[in-house]
């Protein structure tokens, strides 16, 4: 510890120097940082977002409206196609800096533009209805742009995305009608023969009803049950379907039945403020200062050979200690040295 002391206020100044240059360069990379402009757009979840599944129209209902929202425009913007429709309708790529390489590159541009996309819109809920859609860029007209491009594309996707999932459940169970008519024609048919071999049986189905009538021949029963097995899955398709098509038709065409705009992207006047940016630079930077400091002690510290005490002493040499001089003062020492000549 008294080594370390020792390094500590020997090189004082040096250490100063080191914990303060790199927030320093800290502030000045950011001063010389390009301003950015954010833009926010306030939006009214006015339903929970929901999709039509094979039990109905399903959805959190622990969440609040915003939050569905939110979390499904989250999932949309991490979509591919999507976050580069934004990035190249709007023209990001002039005011991201990009080097020549990555812009004659295809696949690496995209990369670089849905990464973008996907890192700065930020999309958070506010409240139980509330929800904002905020991006920032260097050009304050681009950033309303994305804004107002995420608005469009979670417009003209939702109501894709709500009925996407019942569309092939549709399409699965007019599959499973075609089926299941196939089934009864079969069952009716064979039963229709059944009654056909026996005229006796037909007229006792005509004087009653088939129900009553194949109590009385076991053969019978068992077809006139398939039958009416096959007729009941048959309706119970075909209710499941127009189910399916009442869901849709209640969607209808219109986005405003999912949010409403209350405060629209505007081309902000004034860039953001730097206060956070400062004090992140500033702590990342100290940290890395404090770092070094220690890195540099260590290294003062091994590097120190100096002699304090005869334990010292014995670590370097086998010689004998024959007499341990008292810890003088500085200004004692020329006189000490004056005396011994």
């Amino acid at each position: 510890m008294r080594r370390t002391l020792e390094e500590i206020f020997r090189h004082k100044l040096a250490l100063l120097l080191i914990l303060l240059i790199p927030p320093l360069i800290s502030a000045v990379v950011v001063y010389f940082l390009p301003y950015t402009y954010r833009t926010t757009a306030s939006l009214w979840a006015l339903r929970r977002y929901e999709v039509i599944g094979s039990t109905g129209v399903e959805s959190n209902l622990e969440a609040t409206p915003a939050t569905t929202q939110v979390t499904a425009l989250n999932e949309l913007l991490h979509t591919r196609a999507v976050a580069l429709n934004i990035a190249r309708n709007t023209n990001v790529a002039a005011t991201l800096n990009l080097p020549q390489d990555v812009l004659s590159t295809p696949s690496r541009l995209d990369d670089a533009l849905y990464e973008e996309i996907t890192q700065n819109v930020e999309v958070k809920a506010q409240g139980y209805n509330m929800f904002t859609v905020s991006y920032a860029n260097r050009d304050p007209q681009i950033a309303q742009k994305v804004v107002q491009a995420v608005l469009q594309n979670f417009s003209s996707q939702s109501q894709v995305l709500i009925i996407a999932e019942a569309q092939k459940l549709l399409e699965n169970y007019k599959k499973l009608l075609q089926d299941a008519q196939n089934e009864l024609k079969t069952a009716a048919d064979a039963e229709a023969k059944f009654l056909a071999d026996h005229p006796d049986l037909t007229q006792d189905v005509l004087r009653t009803n088939p129900d009553y009538a194949s109590l009385s021949n076991p053969q019978y029963a068992l077809l006139h049950s398939q039958t009416k097995q096959a007729q009941a899955k048959v309706e119970n398709i075909q209710n499941s379907i127009a189910d399916l098509q009442r869901q849709l038709s209640s969607q209808g065409k219109d986005t405003d039945t999912i949010f409403s705009v209350i405060d629209p992207p505007k081309v902000p006047q004034y860039h953001e403020s730097r206060t956070r940016l400062y004090l992140i630079a500033a702590g990342v930077a100290l940290g890395l200062a404090l770092v070094s400091c220690v890195i540099y002690i260590v290294i003062l510290y091994r590097r120190n050979r100096a002699i304090y005490t005869a334990q010292d002493l014995h670590k370097m040499s086998n010689l004998p200690v024959l007499m341990q001089v008292p810890q003088l003062a500085a200004k004692a020492i020329p006189v000490a040295l004056e005396q011994t000549r």
